[in-house]
């Protein structure tokens, strides 16, 4: 457990988060029934706000939403769909949700929060290098009487959502595939193009091309799972997660922005490959960030607990 985490076993038995999914009840049948119970209630969860959202506005057409009824119906299936997933890791699979997210006795919490805030920064130092190379694309659109009230909102809604993506892709299939393989690559890459193709439905996607946009979302799965494997736990994938919507619900925007909320700043002409370039530009800096200081991700190796195995179906 002292290795350097560039030094860490990149087999799913040395990997203490990989390996807390043999703990309790884990057949092939309750992740199909789990899996299975998530979709089934996000779907209903939305068809009933949206019957709700009818009586306020009159319509069934989510575009003619004002942004409240938007955010509410968008954003109140994922703390039911976290729900069902604690249910199914409380009955189904006999064992914590807590496992979830750390091999650890406790939650590192200070890790999700540096992992956020450099997230957040290295965001906002990418914003502000475009705004002096294209000078008048980023006008300032604070309106005190708008952005307060969303931004509260999107205080509580955002991590609710952020949170129950990590704990179900970065989570729960993660260490789920960890299960049928010996290597660290089937639950690092399939979740993560899961992740991103279920993103293809959002509006920047039909607005600025498929295959400008989706490298950037594949490519946020990738890093998530990525930091998650390399780090033991849930973490810092939690906190970055969180900051990278925060930022675009708080600070800036762009036409076809899948969080159409009122922000700091509004980009006039959004460059899908300026963005995209950004983004890989990030990565890097934050994985530098991540292996120069190890010691902000891992727990101390006493605090590790990786309790018995039981492989009951």
């Amino acid at each position: 457990m002292n290795q350097t985490l560039a030094a860490r076993d990149t087999t799913t038995k040395e990997n203490a988060y990989l390996a807390l999914a043999r703990q309790g009840r884990n057949g092939f049948w309750r992740y199909l029934v789990t899996l299975a119970a998530v979709i089934a209630v996000s779907i209903g969860t939305t068809l009933v706000l949206m019957v709700v959202a009818y009586v306020f506005e009159q319509t069934l057409d989510p575009n003619a939403y004002s942004l409240f009824t938007l955010l509410m119906v968008t954003m109140l299936p994922f703390p039911a769909m976290l729900v069902t997933l604690w249910l199914s890791q409380r009955f189904l699979h006999c064992r914590p949700i807590r496992t979830l997210v750390t091999p650890a006795r406790k939650i590192n919490w200070k890790a999700a929060l540096i992992s956020g805030v450099v997230w957040f920064a290295l965001a906002a130092l990418g914003d502000l290098v475009l705004s002096f190379l294209q000078p008048g694309n980023y006008t300032f659109s604070y309106d005190s009487g708008r952005f307060w009230k969303f931004a509260l909102l999107s205080l509580v809604l955002v991590p609710l959502q952020t949170s129950t993506e990590e704990f179900l892709f970065r989570g729960y299939l993660t260490q789920g595939l960890g299960l049928l393989g010996r290597t660290i690559w089937l639950p690092w890459i399939l979740p993560s193009l899961v992740f991103g193709l279920l993103h293809s439905a959002n509006p920047e996607v039909g607005l600025y091309g498929f295959l400008w946009t989706m490298p950037s979302y594949i490519g946020v799965g990738l890093l998530l799972g990525w930091i998650t494997l390399k780090s033991e736990g849930l973490e810092p994938a939690l906190g970055l997660h969180a900051a990278n919507n925060l930022y675009a619900s708080w600070i800036v925007t762009f036409a076809g922005s899948s969080l159409p909320v009122p922000t700091l700043f509004t980009i006039r002409e959004f460059n899908p490959q300026v963005a995209l370039a950004v983004f890989a530009v990030s990565v890097a800096a934050y994985l530098a960030v991540f292996y120069l200081f190890p010691s902000f991700w891992r727990k101390p190796a006493p605090d590790l607990i990786v309790e018995g195995e039981n492989h009951e179906t």
